[in-house]
């Protein structure tokens, strides 16, 4: 069977040819639902301080492989500048190589999508937003020890935020006490920029039923590859 299977898999690489590999242009940069902001980001390993930093969920607009794409996303490189330009499609692990902070992302942003998604009131969703901004930069920076949004190596402060750090804080021990788990049916991927601001965000991964139905697809085009192969000995 294992056998039918990557012949069938070979098969479909020699009647389809592979999508060419290319570049997600983002021409759009939108805030969603808005932004909260702080005084000050202050980054002290770098000894870098920025003015009037703000935090919210990003929808990033564009096109790849000439169709129209949209991504729902939240900014993992906060030292660089926000920008529309030329991305690549990446996997967390090209900046955040840590595989106990990627499952902790994959948390966070899995329970602040349903979270997003239940809640209807503006500034509610905005504080949500900005809490998980704040909780994707201390998964990805803080390393001097405990996460506290507050404090550390990596850390915002002032402005009309400081209900979103309180919260971000509450999603943080959440996460890392276990008492919240990634939801399923979802990964990790990145809009990768070596110059611009880069991008996490939510990917699909299909349910076991739609694997089961493609490697069926797969051992059908190597079934009907078979009998034309067997049709053509006995013809000659």
């Amino acid at each position: 069977m294992r056998t039918a299977l990557m012949a069938a898999a070979l098969a479909l690489g020699a009647v389809m040819p592979a999508a060419a590999h290319a570049s997600v242009v983002i021409t759009g940069i939108d805030d969603d639902p808005g932004y909260l902001k702080g005084d000050l980001m202050v980054y002290t390993p770098a000894g870098f301080q920025g003015t009037d930093p703000g935090m919210s969920r990003f929808r990033f607009t564009g096109t790849e492989n000439g169709k129209a794409v949209e991504f729902l996303t939240y900014c993992v490189a906060a030292l660089t500048a926000l920008d529309t330009g030329t991305f690549e499609r990446a996997n967390i692990s090209v900046l955040l190589g840590d595989t106990t902070r990627q499952q902790q992302l994959l948390t966070l942003l899995t329970h602040s999508d349903l979270l997003l998604g239940k809640e209807t009131d503006l500034l509610a969703r905005k504080t949500i937003s900005a809490a998980t901004q704040l909780a994707v930069w201390e998964i990805m920076e803080e390393h001097g020890g405990s996460y506290d949004t507050t404090s550390g190596q990596f850390y915002t402060m002032g402005g009309n935020s400081d209900d979103a750090r309180a919260l971000a804080n509450s999603y943080l021990t959440q996460i890392t006490t276990g008492g919240w788990t990634a939801v399923a049916g979802h990964k990790l991927q990145l809009l990768f920029s070596k110059d611009r601001q880069s991008q996490v965000f939510l990917s699909a991964v299909p349910e076991p039923a739609s694997w089961a139905t493609m490697i069926g697809g797969f051992a059908l085009v190597g079934g009907m590859l078979r009998r034309r192969r067997s049709a053509a000995y006995r013809l000659a």
